[in-house]
């Protein structure tokens, strides 16, 4: 599948909405747009060829644009609703591209259970990092996510049918929250690439549907290189092997002041198979997640993931686990973050292929600080610092070991 069938898929979604209706009710737009200064000593970003672990360093200027978000919010049916949401960034190859498409079905609930479809593109809902009724996939406390939703961001996204139960138990008299999660997707055969031949990051930035993500010059997949079949840019969501994947998930909520989530998922990928230079790798993980609200000022905020890839006869087997911890409070006129992440990848025993190293560790730390001047601006600013080694950087000229530090200041207009 070539990766322009996803907008023909997003509108014969929309199209097919509107010929139940007739018209669309209404459309909400709403827009945001991430100025933002940057000062960093990385030397050589993921996002330019690089196996640096921050989106910026020192080549790519001081004032960036950050994120800039349009969603469009249609109401097509008393039940039935439309979001469609495009971003635009000064690194990305084709500036704007559209990051979730999707119809929702929110029937009138006929018991305490509330159920709600969605279909289209859009991402899962695990990250506690995120607020999803905003206007764009970006975090709400920090300028940076986590690595691992840094990772969700990149190469994570359902394309396909997901259908959830939620018992509110303040409705009902209770404590007690409980919800449950389920989906079957395709186009998302080549999750798991990046994780391997790049690794983790600490970043914003968000792949678009139709966006070619370009890797490093690696041997491995250079002329002469054991997998030169494979492009040097990655089309993450990409149908390859079609075969559907899934996920399912469970939400626990406690008195509004714990809430746990679980999730696995498993994209269920045939590893034997190439395509129009992507390869399909199977990737599956466990994922957990808790909040709690302590005191009605503090907040603490868990999110953990293990998994495995695999590409080829193991070509490429690793393993991969990451986790962060953030506690967030009100401060002055402002909010204050502090997150401390953990981040590894492991080759398996079995990997064929020694001469492509893929195993790396890492950590970092973030302080963020979150001022709401108006309703509509926001000043935030972060220190970052990112600790990893990695060794496959020799390959490409690049030390081992590496420490990156960046010092943003960032406003954000929505409207």
């Amino acid at each position: 599948m070539k990766s322009k069938k996803i907008p023909d898929l997003i509108s014969g979604l929309v199209c097919a909405a509107l010929c139940t209706g007739g018209s669309i009710h209404a459309i909400e737009l709403r827009g945001l747009v991430d100025l933002r200064i940057v000062a960093t000593d990385a030397e050589r970003s993921w996002t330019r060829d690089g196996l640096d672990k921050t989106r910026f360093d020192q080549s790519s200027g001081t004032v960036k644009l950050g994120q800039a978000f349009l969603r469009a919010d249609m109401a097509l049916l008393d039940t039935v609703t439309g979001s469609i949401v495009t971003s635009a960034s000064d690194d990305r190859g084709g500036l704007v591209d559209i990051t979730e498409a999707w119809i929702g079905w929110n029937p009138v609930p006929s018991s305490p259970w509330k159920t709600r479809v969605k279909v289209g593109s859009f991402f899962p809902a695990t990250s506690l990092e995120i607020d999803y009724d905003s206007i764009g996939w970006t975090p709400v406390r920090t300028l940076s996510s986590s690595a691992i939703n840094s990772w969700m961001g990149e190469e994570l996204r359902t394309n396909g049918a997901e259908v959830s139960l939620r018992r509110n138990g303040h409705a009902q008299g209770s404590s007690h929250d409980i919800g449950f999660t389920a989906a079957l997707f395709k186009a998302n055969d080549p999750t798991g690439t990046l994780l391997a031949w790049r690794g983790w990051s600490i970043s914003d930035r968000i792949t678009g549907l139709t966006e070619p993500i370009r890797m490093a010059d690696l041997p491995v997949y250079g002329p002469g290189g054991a997998l030169e079949a494979q492009d040097r840019s990655i089309h993450a969501f990409r149908e390859i092997d079609h075969r559907p994947g899934y996920y399912v998930g469970a939400h626990y909520g406690y008195d509004g002041w714990l809430s746990l989530d679980a999730m696995q998922y498993d994209n269920r990928g045939d590893p034997l198979v190439l395509n129009q230079g992507q390869y399909s790798w199977h990737t599956r993980f466990d994922h957990l997640s808790a909040r709690l609200q302590l005191g009605g000022q503090w907040e603490l905020l868990f999110q953990g993931l293990r998994g495995e890839t695999v590409m080829g006869p193991n070509a490429v087997r690793l393993r991969f686990d990451a986790w962060y911890a953030m506690a967030s409070r009100p401060l002055g006129p402002g909010n204050l973050a502090l997150r401390f992440d953990q981040f590894r990848t492991r080759e398996h025993e079995s990997d064929i292929l020694p001469s492509d190293p893929n195993s790396e560790q890492g950590r970092a730390l973030a302080l963020a600080y979150v001022w709401p001047v108006s309703p509509s601006i926001s000043l935030v600013s972060e220190a970052l610092v990112v600790r990893s080694s990695r060794p496959a950087r020799t390959l490409i000229g690049e030390v081992a070991d590496k420490t990156e530090r960046s010092l943003a200041a960032s406003i954000r207009w929505q409207f």
